[in-house]
């Protein structure tokens, strides 16, 4: 038995490309990275699903650091959706493009980034001022008819 051990050195040059690379949803928004890291949204979530389930599906791909399964108070069962966070961004992309569309307790699920940057508002996406009529007056003629009531 040798007393060396083999270590898988990281390769700066292959993470520095992939920071280049801005995540994006299946619409193609910029995801956005939250407090403590990336948040993916897990649709169709089998109602009976536990959150060691989830964690353990979703650790395929890189370290979880959070799992939010929200429970209908009545039936106590899952309500079909889970937030997966992970600290990486490169975890995070991996598990929306391999989990996406996967089965996991017997149903197919739908994975994207929970949280995306609002997109800059051009001038044809920016809402319309109100125009004002500069002869009405609104519900009554006068001042004198409105102060009637």
């Amino acid at each position: 038995m040798s007393s060396r051990m083999d270590v898988d050195e990281k390769n700066d040059s292959i993470d520095n490309e992939n920071d280049n690379v801005v995540p994006s949803t299946k619409d193609g928004l910029i995801a956005a990275k939250s407090i403590q890291g990336y948040v993916l949204i897990v649709t169709n979530v089998h109602e009976e699903a536990a959150e060691e389930d989830v964690t353990d599906f979703f650790s395929d791909f890189g370290r979880v650091r959070g799992v939010h399964l929200n429970l209908d108070r009545q039936s106590g069962y899952v309500k079909g959706y889970a937030l997966v966070e992970f600290r990486e961004k490169s975890e995070a992309e991996e598990a929306v493009r391999e989990a996406d569309g996967s089965e996991l307790l017997g149903t197919i699920i739908n994975v994207d980034f929970a949280f995306v940057e609002s997109p800059e508002q051009t001038n044809e996406t920016k809402p319309k001022q109100r125009e004002r009529s500069p002869d009405r007056g609104g519900r009554y003629e006068s001042r004198q008819e409105r102060d009637q009531w």
